[in-house]
């Protein structure tokens, strides 16, 4: 045996190969492991001002970045980011929303866009600082 790095997107496709069949052996009426992308830019003119991304798996969106540039933020901008990417998956079947973001990030932020905090990790990544995780019923 021998373990080896390779590029993402071919080992995505073989995990997600190896869980259809034990799925599949489960007998288990779990849906395919389709995973869909999601990335929505906010423009001031032609300058880009923040952005999102996600993916969307088993009607599950994860978001996994959001960020606005320091001259836009406590507009609303964010929050319009985070509502649009909530929109799009909830159109595609998506049913919850949950993503994690660090203490001296936005935890803030994201309860007051309606997140819950369900889980967290302390001292991640130093000591005094936490991960926290949450979701959103869509």
């Amino acid at each position: 045996m021998k373990i080896s790095e390779i590029s993402y997107e071919n080992n995505q496709k073989e995990i997600s190969r190896l869980l259809e069949l034990h799925s599949e052996a489960a007998n288990m009426s779990i849906p395919p492991y389709e995973r869909e992308v999601i990335s929505l830019a906010a423009y001031e003119n032609d300058t880009y001002i923040g952005g999102v991304t996600g993916d969307m798996v088993w009607n599950i969106l994860n978001v996994h970045l959001l960020a606005v540039d320091p001259s836009y933020r406590g507009n609303g901008l964010g929050g319009a980011l985070l509502n649009e990417i909530e929109t799009l998956a909830r159109q595609r079947g998506c049913k919850v929303s949950e993503l994690t973001t660090m203490s001296w990030q936005a935890p803030h932020f994201y309860q007051k866009q309606g997140y819950e905090i369900f889980g967290e990790m302390k001292d991640c990544p130093n000591e005094g600082d936490t991960k926290f995780y949450l979701k959103k019923n869509l």
